[in-house]
């Protein structure tokens, strides 16, 4: 097994495995799936043997002339969010988002596809149109992170993973505003919000940290019998899996960039003081010089080493904040 193969395998281990994140790896010209998650599995209904190899217009409902044009907006990085149906073993079909973009794998380049499934978030919308006992209805029947206010940020109706978000049950949410939650910061950027929602009658997403988490936060407009809006509800999803991945990426990304750059003048530096320390007497002063010189390089040839052999993204304390922490990263030390 070639060394470019244990790597895949090992990045494969540790950010697919773990991560209940929904994830393909896809071949652009071909279609078919390279690689997918257990958490992909599980969605999807097939075992991993079914789905690697599987053309992916097997699971998207768009036509192949479409699908191409997708994935090549994707290779060509001219597009990396999309909204597709995608249809499970079972023949139902899910509402999906996708975060795909290119990544270096075995010279060629792939799709490295994130999934998230938005079937409950379109059902809930559609159920907003409706009737207000509807609307808490779903409040409670979807996964997301769900407030209901009027205009003003007066929390109407909430579900209970929303009031854990702020170590509250709904009981003691609800009548009050939401700026009793938020710093003044925060409240001031979410009613401005509010605002525009109301006004253009349009829906906003926009991304939250809280906590240490990410979260992307849909405000969606909810109209009266005059058609006006009177109510607003917030939809907030956690995609910290999504950053940590792309903090990965970017990471293998740029430590494979600087080990082929670093390897090959290294290994000629360590050359000639190698033969300098040959061409000169044991007793010569500057042999301390070229040992330390030797010394240095070799720590610059272990620093590679380990940026070859990046599985994951662990950052460590520094005086300045947090920093890439190599040896965490890569397992060795």
């Amino acid at each position: 097994m070639s060394s470019e193969r244990q790597k895949k395998n090992v990045i494969c281990e540790s950010l697919f495995k773990n991560s209940h994140a929904i994830m393909l790896i896809i071949d652009p010209e071909s279609g078919s799936i390279i690689d997918a998650n257990p958490a992909a599995l599980k969605f999807y209904q097939y075992s991993k043997k079914e789905l690697i190899g599987m053309n992916i217009s097997k699971i998207n409902t768009l036509s192949e002339k479409e699908l191409k044009q997708e994935m090549e907006n994707s290779k060509l990085e001219k597009r990396s969010y999309f909204k597709f149906h995608h249809r499970l073993k079972n023949g139902e079909i899910r509402d999906v988002e996708v975060y795909s973009g290119p990544v270096k794998f075995d010279n060629h380049k792939v799709l490295y596809s994130i999934v998230h499934d938005i079937t409950e978030k379109n059902q809930a919308q559609d159920i907003l149109k409706k009737s207000e006992s509807t609307i808490r209805a779903m409040i409670n029947a979807t996964k997301s992170l769900v407030y209901l206010s009027d205009i003003e940020g007066n929390i109407i109706n909430l579900n209970t993973p929303g009031a854990l978000l702020f170590n509250n049950s709904p009981q003691e949410m609800i009548g009050k505003n939401l700026n009793v939650f938020f710093n003044e910061p925060d409240f001031s950027k979410l009613k401005s919000l509010m605002n525009e929602v109301t006004e253009t009658h349009n829906p906003i997403i926009y991304q939250k940290e809280h906590r240490k988490r990410h979260y992307e936060v849909t405000l969606y407009p909810v109209f009266n019998k005059s058609n006006q809006v009177d109510r607003i509800c917030v939809f907030a999803n956690d995609i910290t899996d999504l950053k940590t991945t792309e903090k990965v990426f970017a990471a293998i990304e740029t430590a494979g960039g600087i080990c082929n750059e670093m390897t090959q003048p290294l290994q000629i530096i360590i050359g000639n003081l190698e033969l300098l320390k040959l061409n000169i007497k044991n007793d010569d002063p500057n042999r301390l010089f070229i040992n330390a010189m030797l010394s240095q390089a070799e720590r610059l040839g272990a620093i590679t080493k380990k940026l070859t052999h990046i599985t994951r993204y662990e950052t460590k304390k520094y005086t300045k904040g947090n920093i890439f922490d190599i040896d965490k990263s890569s397992g060795i030390k």
